[in-house]
């Protein structure tokens, strides 16, 4: 679907979108009038298709925030002036957001206020995979988690019209698995958006402070626990699934389900493929729970036995336990399984699932075991006989000259000055680093740990160990600028290279606060405010780093680079190298769409080629590790006259459709020590080409 037709009054229309697509739809329909985020997988497109919203439609605002802690403050004072306003970040992102996360609560909202947090369970993109759920046991918020991708819109109306009935904040829980699937989804009507809305004091209410936090996280808890009473919510966000007659085939009334979000998709399917028809209560509203209604649920189907299925921690199921302790019949012998099977790390499955549901129905289906068992052995068999690939960075990126011409740097020092170099990581593209052929990464915690780890490890190591902390512009402005600044106000031995590559790339090429103006293309006008762009040379000029301790560079320059680090790395104190490059991927992009590579405007077109006569001597394809440079096998024949079988031979070549010569200066060109690699420019203005 056109992104621009998701954001068209289509009331009725029934699309095929993703749930990220949905989400922002139903941000669209809901009214809201602010929306912010910090970019992170699996919910940085939603916050991609709200930007590209506010630049064409008034009174919706979004913002690209420098943080998840400011992206939620933000939305705070929006739904406090009386408007809606939706916040969204990967489960990752919670944690810079805690502190605020835990007290203004307790004031509450006035236009509905959610929070979208997408969690990343089989740690596909992040660096753990926390169970935020958990969060509500010492917040208190309510958490709602759709199922399906139709659900993923209708959740965001329902979960702000939840919020502005109790005037609480409403979490919306959603996993990478639903984030990223389709489904059809049928479009709504499309609220009204107030413009401009309005504060009132009430000090009371807002400064939580002694007495008045006190009785406000009174009011707070007993608002929370009034909606675990309402029946009418527990009936809105969950349901118990109904089979028709001709689904049914083994009927097992003893035995039933509780699960939600993907979940509830596995548990489905799983069901059908076994033939099974149990009741299922799908949880939506997950946090708080309505005991009683639990209670019904069991009643009801007169249960002897609950399965509860999800992933992560056994959240759903520590609550359904010590409801059946408390709140139910205690007579009642009831048995609750869940995480003494179903596994408490990754992301479930189907077959996970199915496993499960055969231990404890009355059905016979050794042959879905048989063949749930063989894929497993075919899988064990296959997968460590399968080429390992090494995360790598873009064809032509501007961080692979930087780490190339820094180690051939630090094995000089190391070698000729007895150096051991310490690479304290960080969050982005140069995280790539961490893999061959570089191998310059020590560790990866958090955003902004990299220099912050660095702080306390460089005043305690040994004198010939030396420390370099990487860490990019985005990620800077998120949390790298505070320990930046214990480092410069401590002097603190290190050397930290800041990447200025203009966006935040590993998710996306979204803009940030340091972003050029110029290559955003915003069109200053009604619909979007003026923006500033900060400047972050300026800005660590101004910290009180000396001057001489500051090095600027571009990335494209090898033996430029090599000459920087080699005179930078041994001096003392804290040394800041930036490099200034733009993202090649970002850059490619833009040039294609602004002359199409140079075909319209009359530009040159570059190529670059191995010659035949290459010694092979794997500088480019190993020390640099370009993926654009490949290597192609050539099956030799045997001879008829003594049917000997020469060995085979490699022939080197340059994946055309890979690289880059519009942003890359030729790097494969300048590291090849035998001038085997060819730069060729065919001219486009009936001139002579050239080969050089």
């Amino acid at each position: 679907m056109n992104i621009a037709d998701l954001f068209q009054d289509n009331e009725g229309k029934k699309v095929l979108i993703s749930g990220n697509e949905a989400f922002a739809r139903g941000i669209f329909e809901a009214g809201v009038r602010f929306a912010a985020n910090y970019p992170g997988t699996p919910v940085s497109e939603v916050g991609d298709y709200l930007h590209l919203l506010s630049k064409n439609k008034e009174n919706f605002t979004f913002d690209y925030a420098v943080n998840e802690k400011v992206a939620l403050e933000s939305c705070v004072g929006v739904s406090w002036a009386g408007l809606r306003s939706v916040v969204m970040f990967k489960h990752l992102g919670l944690n810079v957001a805690a502190d605020p996360l835990h007290t203004f609560p307790y004031s509450g909202v006035n236009g509905g206020m959610l929070i979208l947090c997408g969690g990343d369970p089989g740690i596909l993109s992040s660096t753990n995979a926390q169970d935020n759920r958990l969060y509500a046991l010492h917040t208190k918020i309510p958490i709602i988690e759709p199922s399906t991708v139709q659900e993923c819109k209708d959740f965001i109306q329902e979960g702000l019209r939840l919020s502005e009935l109790y005037k609480i904040p409403v979490y919306v829980h959603v996993t990478s698995r639903l984030c990223h699937s389709h489904g059809i989804v049928t479009l709504g009507k499309i609220s009204k958006i107030e413009k401009t809305g309005r504060f009132q004091k009430n000090p009371d209410r807002y400064v939580n402070t002694l007495n008045r936090a006190l009785s406000n996280q009174s009011k707070y808890f007993q608002i929370v626990g009034d909606l675990a009473k309402n029946k009418k919510m527990f009936y809105l966000f969950n349901t118990v699934k109904e089979w028709a007659k001709k689904e049914e085939g083994v009927k097992d009334s003893e035995v039933g389900i509780i699960t939600s979000g993907i979940s509830y998709s596995y548990v489905i399917q799983a069901c059908r493929r076994l033939t099974i028809s149990p009741p299922i209560l799908k949880l939506g509203l997950i946090f708080p729970i309505n005991r009683n209604e639990i209670c019904t649920f069991a009643n009801t189907y007169n249960l002897k036995k609950l399965l509860v299925v999800e992933e992560l921690e056994p959240f759903i199921e520590t609550v359904s336990k010590r409801t059946f302790c408390n709140y139910c019949d205690s007579k009642r012998d009831l048995e609750i399984h869940g995480k003494d099977f179903i596994p408490k790390i990754g992301e479930l499955t189907t077959d996970i699932v199915i496993r499960f549901l055969i231990n404890h129905f009355d059905v016979k289906r050794e042959d879905l075991i048989e063949d749930i068992e063989r894929k497993e052995e075919i899988l064990r068999e296959v997968l460590p006989n399968l080429p390992i690939r090494e995360p790598t960075f873009c064809p032509g990126c501007q961080y692979r000259p930087v780490f190339y011409s820094l180690k051939k740097a630090v094995n000089r020092l190391s070698a000729e000055m007895g150096y051991e170099f310490i690479y304290a990581g960080d969050i982005g593209c140069y995280t790539l680093s961490e893999s061959y052929p570089y191998q310059m990464l020590d560790w990866v915690v958090c955003m902004g740990a990299g220099i912050g780890i660095a702080n306390g490890m460089a005043q305690v190591v040994e004198d010939n160990q030396k420390l370099i902390a990487f860490i990019g512009d985005s990620t800077l402005f998120h949390t790298g600028l505070q320990p930046l600044i214990n480092a410069i106000k401590n002097n603190t031995e290190m050397t930290i290279i800041i990447f200025n590559n203009y966006w935040t790339s590993m998710t996306g090429q979204q803009e940030h606060a340091g972003t050029p103006l110029s290559l955003t293309q915003v069109q200053v006008d009604k619909v979007e405010p003026k923006k500033t762009e900060i400047n972050i040379i300026k800005l660590i000029q101004n910290i009180g780093l000396e001057e001489q301790n500051l090095i600027v560079s571009g990335a494209y320059n090898i033996e430029h680079l090599e000459k920087i680090f080699l005179n930078t790395l041994p001096r003392e104190g804290t040394k800041v190298i930036v490099i200034n490059e733009e993202c090649a991927l970002e850059k490619s992009r833009r040039l294609k769409i602004s002359d199409k590579l140079g075909i319209e405007s009359g530009q040159d077109q570059i190529y670059y080629n191995i010659l035949d006569s290459c010694v092979k001597c794997n500088e480019c394809i190993e020390y640099l590790g370009c993926p654009a440079i490949n290597i192609k096998i050539i099956k030799k024949e045997a001879e008829q006259s003594d049917d000997i079988l020469k060995p085979d031979s490699y022939k080197y070549f340059i994946n055309q459709s890979a690289c880059m010569p519009s942003v890359c200066p030729g790097l494969c060109k300048d590291v090849c020590k035998d001038n085997m690699i060819k730069k060729t420019i065919i001219k486009t203005n009936n001139q002579k080409s050239s080969s050089k």
